[in-house]
Parts: structure tokens; C-alpha cells; sequence
């Protein structure tokens, strides 16, 4: 049942509009004789707002009353976040006031001694606007408590940080929206030998999130199990092909994965059309761990190259997606070179605070930002 206010210091008129209301079937009415006595029906005292908005849909206000008119008062209603929504419509004689009255936030205007219909026909369209205003509100609502939802499983799906002696692996994890198509993950199959895995699903939201958490299902099954570079990338394949091979759009994420062999100091890997990583050595330049392969689940057949590489320690890997390194303005090849800079730079610091500092070089988050790094000893 819809609520309407009416305030006008005119008995004679409030009675005409109730009985009008009434005869057309609307029963929720309520009436203020002055702007003062509309606040108090509104919950309003010394101009702040109520906790709970007031059950009102539609204020049916006049512009001409004394002490408090109608513009005043409709502007300090509307100031309110909880009546932002609130439909105001003016009741006046004249049309003198008019421009105030809609910059005041009324949304129409009804002119006294009008026919009924006129005011029938305003009112109902005011009521419906507000039915659907509140409709969506609460939609939103919903939404971003659903979202606010996933963020959350999203995130208590994360590996936490590994600390064993020798490696350490820390990671920093934004994203852009509620949700991220961005996902890490690590396994130490023993005490020498260690998997890492870091995607970044193309798109943002929950599209994105979707397909990233359908492949963090998968992974304590692919890397348990294949361990090896070139089997797990052609699993990961295999199974985005399974999956998403007869969607519409191409689905397929980008991908670098680390086979870390402590014992033999080597690591193994395969690029996925990722960002290159990048080994840190003291005393040696950055060694980039390039593309080997096509993004995961574009091709049937995708190359299955790896590549292995020495590492003396201390050494430390960093891994991260696109949206650490792309600038407005900038190629993403420049952004590398600053990221391979500013690294260095940070050599001095322990993989944690390494992780922290790291994530200041990009500000921006208008991406999915995800960072790892490996320290080894």
C-alpha cells in the first residue's frame, strides 16, 4: 500500500485532496499543516534524518505556508540521503515559484483547482516511479551483498604465505571490482620441490571470477598430480577446452607456472602469454622468465615449450599480472622496465615487506593486481 503526505496550511484544501485520494482507493494518507509538522511525520529533527526512513512515498507538498514554505522545506528533504528517492510533487495557485520549486529537487507540480484526473493521473505516475526506484534500490542491494559475498570466498581460497627453510612465498592480491579474475596458487610436493602457479583470466568481474575459481577447483588435482611443467599446462588446456570450449566468447586465461627444484637450485617453467617473471640475483642482471606458449584455452593444440634455468642464491622471483606493470599512456614494455628497476631497488627487503612496497608502483587499480614472490635461500 503506498503512503502519501500531504502538508498544506489549508484545511479546506488537505480535506478536498484527502477525500479525491480516498475515493480513488488510496487508504495510506497522511496530512501536515505546516512544513514542521511534514518533518515530524518524516522523522526529521533539527534537520537530521531518521535511522529508518518514514513509510511515505509520495509528499504532496504547498509552496505558499508560513514560517517554513514549501521550496525550504522540499530542499532539506531531498538533502537527506534516506529522501533522495522520495517523490515531491508542489500544489500552488501560480506558476510564479516554478523554477525554484524543481531546483528545490520537486519532481512535478500540480496546480490547485485543477480537474481530478489531473491530480489522479500525476499521483499515480509519481507512486510507480517510486515502486520502481525502490525496486532497484533493493536489486543493488542484493547485488552488492552477494558480492561483497564472493569477495570473500574468493579470497579464503587463496594459498597462504609459505615460510620453510630456504623459500619464502608471499603475495599481495587486489581487485578491481568486488570480485577478481586473478588467482595464485602454490604447492611444496616435498621440501626441495615446490609448484606456483599464477593466472589472470582475460576480462573483469564476476565473468572472469567465475572461470578463476572453476580452475582453482581443478588445481589440487593438476599440479598434485602432473607436477611438471609441460603436463600441467596441457591439463590446465585440456580442462578450459572441457569447460568453457563451447562458449560464445573465447574464454582463456594467461599463465606462468614455476617448478622450483631447491635441490638441483633449477627452475623449470612455462609462459602462458603472461608478463614475464622475473629472477633476481645479487651481483647478476635480471633474468626475465618469458612467453614459451598461447594463452591456456584459446587453442586445442597449444605449444607445450618450457624452459629451465640455474638460479644461485639468494634469489628472489616475482611474478605479478598486467595490471601491476599498465599504464594509461605508457607501453606495457616500459612498465616492465620500471617494475625490474624498482625491484632491484628493493633488494634490501625482506619478502614480505618486498610484497608491500611492491604494489605502490601501480596506484591506479583500475585492474586486478596480483603480486608474488618467491625468496630463495
Amino acid at each position: 500500500m503506498s503512503g502519501i503526505l500531504i502538508v498544506d496550511d489549508s484545511r479546506l484544501n488537505i480535506a478536498y485532496l484527502t477525500n479525491v485520494l480516498q475515493t480513488a482507493g488510496y487508504e495510506d494518507i497522511q496530512t501536515a499543516y505546516s512544513a514542521q509538522e511534514a518533518y515530524t511525520v518524516l522523522g526529521i529533527h533539527n534537520g537530521q534524518p531518521p535511522r529508518k526512513p518514514a513509510s511515505v512515498d509520495l509528499v504532496l507538498l504547498d509552496i505558499v505556508m508560513p514560517e517554513i514554505d514549501g521550496i525550504e522545506a522540499c530542499t532539506l528533504i531531498k538533502s537527506l540521503t534516506v529522501y533522495q528517492d522520495l517523490p515531491v510533487i508542489f500544489l500552488t495557485a501560480d506558476r510564479v515559484h516554478f523554477r525554484e520549486a524543481f531546483s528545490a529537487g520537486g519532481m512535478d507540480f500540480i496546480e490547485k483547482g485543477g480537474p481530478d484526473y489531473e491530480l489522479l493521473t500525476r499521483v499515480q505516475s509519481a507512486l510507480k516511479l517510486k515502486k520502481e526506484m525502490d525496486a532497484r534500490k533493493a536489486w543493488e542491494e542484493k547485488v552488492q551483498t552477494d558480492l561483497q559475498l564472493a569477495k570473500h570466498l574468493q579470497r579464503s581460497v587463496l594459498t597462504p604465505p609459505l615460510k620453510e627453510p630456504g623459500i619464502c612465498i608471499h603475495s599481495w592480491y587486489m581487485q578491481s571490482s568486488e570480485v577478481s579474475g586473478d588467482m595464485f596458487y602454490w604447492k611444496m610436493f616435498n621440501p626441495g620441490q615446490y609448484g606456483v602457479l599464477l593466472i589472470d583470466v582475460s576480462g573483469h568481474g564476476i565473468p572472469a571470477a567465475l572461470i578463476s575459481m572453476s580452475i582453482r577447483s581443478l588445481l589440487d588435482g593438476i599440479v598434485g598430480l602432473y607436477r611438471k611443467p609441460r603436463e600441467v599446462c596441457a591439463e590446465l588446456n585440456r580442462q578450459m577446452r572441457h569447460l568453457f570450449g563451447k562458449s560464445r566468447r573465447t574464454a582463456y586465461f594467461t599463465a606462468i607456472y614455476l617448478y622450483i627444484d631447491r635441490n638441483k637450485q633449477e627452475i623449470e617453467y612455462f609462459n602462458a602469454g603472461h608478463p614475464p617473471g622475473l629472477l633476481l640475483m645479487q651481483h647478476k642482471p635480471p633474468v626475465k622468465l618469458s612467453g614459451t606458449t598461447v594463452p591456456v584455452g584459446i587453442k586445442q593444440d597449444m605449444k607445450l615449450d618450457t624452459v629451465t634455468i640455474p638460479y644461485d642464491t639468494p634469489a628472489r622471483i616475482v611474478l605479478y599480472t598486467d595490471g601491476l606493470v599498465e599504464r594509461p599512456g605508457l607501453s606495457i614494455h616500459t612498465g616492465i622496465e620500471k617494475l625490474e628497476q624498482y625491484a632491484q631497488s628493493l633488494h634490501y627487503l625482506d619478502n614480505e615487506a618486498f610484497v608491500s612496497k611492491l604494489e605502490r608502483l601501480n596506484r591506479q587499480r583500475d585492474d586486478d593486481i596480483c603480486i608474488l614472490s618467491i625468496e630463495l635461500e
